[in-house]
């Protein structure tokens, strides 16, 4: 769903890879960090990989799974890549800077674990990353030379009502606008006068849930009533 918010992602997303960078989409869990760089890949016909980062993946990992993307010419989504161990992290930006000079001067090779690696002029990297503070825990701080390596991009708050919306008129509701405002407002009661607990999410995950669950109960509801058409 096309919003606002993710226009500015894609913007900043395009300007980097115009300037050789790298995109750092950043903020809150739910906001819509990953899906913005896997919509704008589609967009340009690019293969897009996932990769969930963890303080379990060390140096040689991370270098190999760079050997696979560029010779393939796929983007890599990075999620959560400040998990990742400070010692992983400063060798990590020395491999993706190799990549981005060569990505920058056109060459056709770039030196990565030790070894020339071709590479693809339609490879990328990009990273999200979740705020290293208070409700997300394990998270480090970039070092300044990976953060020059990419360009930041926030990603605060969606527009849970424009999403809900179009979610709801491309399921096959009629009046999707009222409906979407009254269910993000009943979702941000919820928020607000509910106590708070570990379990409850009320992010856009679990409204993205509720709306194709609305959607299915629609569908359902005009497969029982064509069948009853169709028995009279």
């Amino acid at each position: 769903v096309h919003t606002p918010l993710t226009d500015k992602c894609y913007l900043t997303l395009t300007q980097a890879m115009k300037m050789g960078l790298g995109g750092n989409p950043y903020g809150p869990a739910g906001t819509g960090k990953t899906e913005s760089v896997k919509a704008l890949g589609g967009l340009f016909g690019r293969q897009v990989l996932v990769f969930n980062c963890d303080e379990g993946i060390d140096v040689k990992s991370m270098g190999r799974i760079f050997v696979g993307l560029v010779k393939c010419g796929a983007w890599g989504c990075f999620d959560e890549f400040n998990r990742l161990e400070e010692a992983v992290l400063s060798a990590v930006s020395m491999q993706i800077q190799a990549i981005q000079d060569s990505l920058k001067h056109h060459k056709n090779t770039c030196e990565l674990l030790g070894k020339e690696v071709e590479l693809d002029p339609n490879s990328g990297v990009f990273i999200t990353m979740n705020p290293a503070g208070k409700g997300y825990g394990g998270r480090q701080k970039l070092p300044d030379n990976l953060k020059q390596l990419f360009r930041p991009v926030a990603m605060s708050k969606p527009d849970n009502e424009l999403i809900a919306e179009v979610i709801l008129y491309s399921e096959g509701f009629k009046n999707g606008e009222m409906l979407g405002g009254k269910l993000v407002a009943t979702v941000c009661l919820h928020r607000e006068l509910l106590t708070p607990q570990q379990h409850y999410d009320w992010g856009l995950r679990a409204l993205k849930t509720v709306l194709k669950a609305c959607g299915s109960l629609l569908q359902q509801q005009r497969r029982r009533h064509d069948k009853e058409r169709e028995s009279k």
